[in-house]
């Protein structure tokens, strides 16, 4: 029963962690698309361009890979 409950410990634990991650995640995803809404605005293609590639690629990219990854 003991290895039970330091399993179950484990998971919350777990889980606290998945929660965090995915705040910062959706956080830094925020960020990136005002960075390229900022730098847009300002006349700045390149890093606006920069700022795209960023959340198309890591931030968008990955949560479309998560999503395939669960319906198999």
């Amino acid at each position: 029963m003991d290895s039970v409950m330091r399993e179950a410990d484990e998971l919350d634990r777990l889980v606290g962690e998945l929660v965090t991650l995915d705040e910062q995640r959706v956080c830094i995803g925020t960020k990136l698309v005002d960075l390229e809404h900022y730098f847009r605005k300002a006349g700045y293609p390149e890093l606006s361009r920069r700022a795209l590639d960023a959340f198309m690629t890591r931030y968008l990219g990955r949560v479309l890979e998560l999503a395939d990854g669960m319906r198999e």
